[in-house]
């Protein structure tokens, strides 16, 4: 992420152009510090998640807490009523993503992939792989599809 600031305010159909032509390259201008906050948030649980870092050692709330220096209960809170999920939820949902490309190009069993994700076992990796996508982990391997984790 980054940040521009302009010397004199722009008028509303410049900022429309510049909207326009930043959503088409996959970004989007945040102005409000609530939107910079969850954005903040989504970074830190996706970069976990790539990284498969801190999955197994930490609580969510401590992935949170050690990057961003704002009460967690109010994160969620802002969180939730912004995204219309939960913190959890979302967290949940890149995992199954991140399970989804370890399962298609990994090559990795779900045992295997459960323990790099940090589930307590295969078999709730594949309860909530279940839960979330509505298929079982064999199904998607035969033919599913999955998605990026920057746009969940």
């Amino acid at each position: 992420l980054g940040s521009i600031s302009f010397e004199n305010e722009l008028d509303t159909e410049t900022k429309n152009v510049l909207k326009e032509r930043l959503e088409a390259v996959g970004f989007e201008i945040l102005t409000k510090a609530e939107d910079l906050l969850i954005e903040q948030v989504k970074n830190v649980l996706i970069e976990a998640v790539e990284n498969r870092t801190q999955l197994h050692d930490t609580t969510l709330q401590g992935i949170i807490s050690e990057r961003i220096s704002k009460n967690y209960h109010q994160i969620s809170r802002l969180f939730s009523s912004t995204e219309g999920k939960t913190i959890e939820r979302y967290f949940i949902e890149l995992k199954i993503e991140k399970a989804k490309e370890l399962i298609k190009y990994e090559h990795l069993s779900v045992s295997e992939i459960s323990y790099e994700l940090g589930y307590s076992s295969p078999q709730h990796l594949a309860r909530q792989f279940k839960q979330v996508t509505g298929i079982t982990t064999t199904e998607f391997k035969r033919d599913g599809v999955r998605s990026k984790l920057d746009t969940l």
